[in-house]
């Protein structure tokens, strides 16, 4: 991979991944409900749960590498701390919620104030995506 095309990587805002649901379910039986607000969870739909890409990068930055590596040994092993609310996995959890909050509120904003009209329609097609699903 070049450099363009990791910066064009990481610049990409639209890019989300999908988790399944019956991956959705097993992760909320172990860390509760807060799974299904990490992203866009198509509750009437398949049941999958959609996060972009940029918000997973964003609190993945946010944690650290250290925590990182840990939340990724708790979610992969199904160890975690018996405290439960001070697992790396739940802090990982709780900043990719507090990310794709930040990114959809972004994401008005930049509806709210875009003048190019071409740009808005996209942003608004966006939110609705957002929202509704596809």
């Amino acid at each position: 991979m070049t450099l363009i095309q990791f910066l064009e990587e990481l610049a990409d805002t639209e890019r989300a991944i999908t988790i399944p649901a019956n991956e959705v379910e097993r992760l909320v039986e172990r860390f509760g409900d807060r799974v299904r607000r990490m992203g866009r969870w198509n509750a009437s739909g398949d049941g999958s749960l959609e996060i972009p890409v940029c918000v997973i990068r964003e609190a993945a930055t946010q944690l650290g590498a250290h925590s990182l590596t840990e939340a990724v040994r708790e979610l992969k092993t199904g160890q975690f701390t018996k405290m439960l609310e001070t697992s790396s996995a739940v802090s990982l959890i709780e900043k990719v919620t507090e990310a794709y909050h930040r990114h959809f509120r972004d994401l008005m904003n930049r509806y709210q104030s875009a003048k190019d009209r071409d740009e808005a329609t996209q942003l608004r097609d966006q939110l609705v995506r957002e929202i509704f699903g596809e």
